[in-house]
């Protein structure tokens, strides 16, 4: 199974992957630890929790592209991940 992954910054879209199988960010909040990572992988449970500045890991395969994102708020639900920059 696969994950598509969307990046929506203010000026509009920016990135689509679909068919990925993990996605890696680096989470922005108060009650874990600041900069862990977490990895989505397909079948994920709903999430939605805030990011911080960082290199996204996106992985298919045995490739992995490594793409800068912004601060934001990163929504998953069944197999979507969306991260909205802010």
């Amino acid at each position: 199974m696969a994950i598509t992954f969307d990046i929506v910054a203010p000026t509009g879209a920016r990135i689509h992957a679909p068919a990925l199988d993990k996605v890696v960010l680096r989470r922005r909040e108060a009650l874990h630890d600041p900069g862990s990572e977490v990895a989505i992988l397909a079948h994920h449970a709903p999430l939605l929790m805030q990011t911080q500045p960082c290199i996204a890991r996106l992985t298919r395969g045995t490739t992995t592209r490594e793409v800068a994102v912004e601060a934001g708020v990163l929504e998953v639900y069944r197999d979507h991940a969306t991260l909205v920059e802010t």
